[in-house]
């Protein structure tokens, strides 16, 4: 069964809300996984196993389906219409609390873990004019900052880490609301002074971001340590330098100071175990053409790369748990879903 708030909350047992996997004619199994938008790494990730797929696997087909958001695929797998999505830690436990998005309208659950999909590195850049020096000048009246679309995930981390420094109200004030799709033109047009962006597994950038990287001159935010000590508090966040990375210019400084966060694939407890069983081995064996597509999939030769973003007392899926039991890579702490 999927993992409920109710039993994360108490380590017991769960309610089912799943979907259905559809059968095609010859035996085809379609499944339909749900990404936050074709241009984000997760939806370039995804897409780039579906390709795998549909090259090297016969009787597995993988429809990707743009959501807006990890939110709202949750949403979408509670109310049966995907069997799986692509979704952050952070978000999956915010799911199962009852925490924002999901305080005033509440999931029943989530699906259950598959394998890891990377870690994201976010951070503060500013546009070329802009005057801006450290993340202080944010909160400047004559200020107008992208912190990425409103229904992401990535941006309801984004509040909670503001939240956690104490900034976030005033950056609110100062924010401006666009898709990935729009946000180049609307730098273009001088609308934005600052914005959050992000690079995938030390490798590149999203392709929002690329294009913004090529329209746009930009250089690194200095952060204060207030903004530092006040993110590291954040709960369930990590914090830390990261070396400057997937951008085709100087961004002004070796490192920039990131909120880090994970993401996996999760599947519908629906789904058969050796349909899991089948894609999780499908990205071990063919990560190399995976990689062709999307520079940033995670080696997952190196199983350690696939089973290190499990969160505790979150059954994995049964179909992945005999892969990685197969492999020698099963971690008898790790909780076995039904």
């Amino acid at each position: 069964m999927s993992i409920d708030r109710r039993s994360f909350l108490k380590v017991s047992g769960g309610v089912s809300v799943a979907a259905l996997a559809g059968c095609l004619s010859g035996d085809v199994q379609a499944v339909s996984i749900g990404v936050p938008g074709d241009s984000s790494t997760t939806g370039q990730t995804t897409q780039a196993l579906q390709a795998v797929a549909q090259d090297k696997a016969e009787e597995l087909r993988l429809d990707v389906e743009d959501t807006g958001g990890d939110p709202a695929s949750v949403r979408l797998y509670n109310n049966d219409e995907i069997d799986g999505y692509s979704a952050s830690n952070f978000i999956s436990t915010n799911a199962l609390t009852d925490t924002e998005p999901f305080g005033e309208d509440p999931v029943d659950g989530i699906a259950y873990q598959g394998f890891q999909i990377g870690a994201l590195d976010l951070h503060w850049l500013a546009l070329d004019g802009s005057g801006i020096e450290t993340t202080d000048d944010l909160l400047d009246d004559d200020v107008s900052v992208w912190m990425l679309p409103p229904g992401w995930g990535l941006r309801q981390l984004t509040d909670t880490v503001h939240q956690s420094i104490g900034i976030h109200d005033e950056l609110e004030e100062n924010s401006i609301d666009a898709d990935t799709g729009d946000i180049a033109g609307r730098i273009d047009e001088g609308d934005v002074d600052a914005l959050v962006s992000y690079g995938a597994n030390g490798i590149n950038l999203p392709g929002w971001a690329t294009e913004v990287d090529a329209r746009s001159d930009l250089y690194a935010v200095e952060a204060t340590e207030t903004f530092r000590e006040g993110a590291a508090q954040t709960d369930g966040v990590n914090t830390l330098d990261i070396d400057v990375y997937g951008y085709d210019q100087d961004l002004g400084a070796d490192s920039v100071f990131s909120w880090q966060e994970t993401f996996q694939f999760f599947f519908s407890e629906d789904l058969e175990a050796d349909i899991v069983y089948d894609i999780a081995e499908l990205s071990h064996e063919h990560w190399e053409d995976a990689r062709d597509a999307q520079p940033a999939y995670l080696d997952h030769s190196d199983l350690d790369n696939m089973t290190g973003g499990f969160m505790e007392d979150v059954p994995v899926h049964p179909g992945a748990a005999d892969f990685f039991e197969e492999q020698g890579a099963w971690d008898d702490s790790l909780t076995r879903g039904d």
